[in-house]
C-alpha cells in the first residue's frame, strides 16, 4: 500500500484544523462543553501532548518523553477545573507545536517500506488500528480530529461563533 503522502496531508490537515482552536482558547481554556462535565481545552492540550510521546513510545520502543503527564492527561485522567494542577497552557502549547514539527519530520523521513513495520505488544483486537507504523500515523490524525470536536464545543460553551478555516 503506497500511503506516505495521505498520511503527510492527513496529519498536515489535523493541526491545521486544531491550532486555531487551541489558540483562540488560551482565554477560556478552562470552559467544559458540558457545565461542570467534559473535556475542557487545558486537558485537552495535555492529552495531545501526552499522546504524541505515547506515539513515540509505541512506534520506537522508547520511554514516553512525556511520561510525567501521564496522571493528570493519560488514560483514564479526568479534567480538573483547577489551571494550578497543569503545566502553563502556554508551555502546553509550545510543547506541542514543537512536537509536531518533530513527528512531522518523522513522517516525511519515513519510507514506504518501513510505515509497514509491526508495533510490538498490540493486542489482536487493536491490530486495525495501532497495528503497524502507518495504521499509527493515521490514528494520529485521526485522534486529533476527534478531540477537535471536542474543542469546538468548548469554544460555543463559551460563547464564541464557529471559527472557519
Amino acid at each position: 500500500m503506497q500511503s506516505k503522502s495521505v498520511l503527510i496531508l492527513a496529519n498536515r490537515q489535523a493541526a491545521g484544523l486544531v491550532f486555531p482552536l487551541l489558540d483562540d482558547l488560551k482565554s477560556a481554556a478552562l470552559v467544559s462543553p458540558i457545565a461542570g462535565t467534559g473535556n475542557h481545552a487545558h486537558w485537552l492540550l495535555g492529552h495531545l501532548v501526552f499522546s504524541e510521546g505515547r506515539y513515540r513510545e509505541m512506534m520506537q520502543g522508547i520511554e514516553n518523553p512525556c511520561q510525567s503527564l501521564h496522571d493528570k492527561f493519560g488514560g483514564g485522567s479526568q479534567p480538573d477545573p483547577n489551571a494550578a494542577e497543569y503545566p502553563s497552557y502556554e508551555e502546553l502549547l509550545s510543547r506541542l507545536r514543537s512536537m509536531d514539527e518533530e513527528f512531522m519530520a518523522w513522517l516525511e523521513s519515513t519510507s514506504e517500506e518501513e510505515l509497514d513495520q509491526a508495533i510490538a505488544g498490540v493486542p489482536p483486537q487493536f491490530e486495525l488500528y495501532f497495528g503497524t507504523w502507518r495504521h499509527m500515523f493515521l490514528m494520529r490524525a485521526m485522534h486529533w480530529m476527534n478531540h477537535r470536536g471536542q474543542l469546538a464545543d468548548c469554544r460555543r460553551a463559551a460563547g464564541r461563533p464557529p471559527l472557519m478555516i
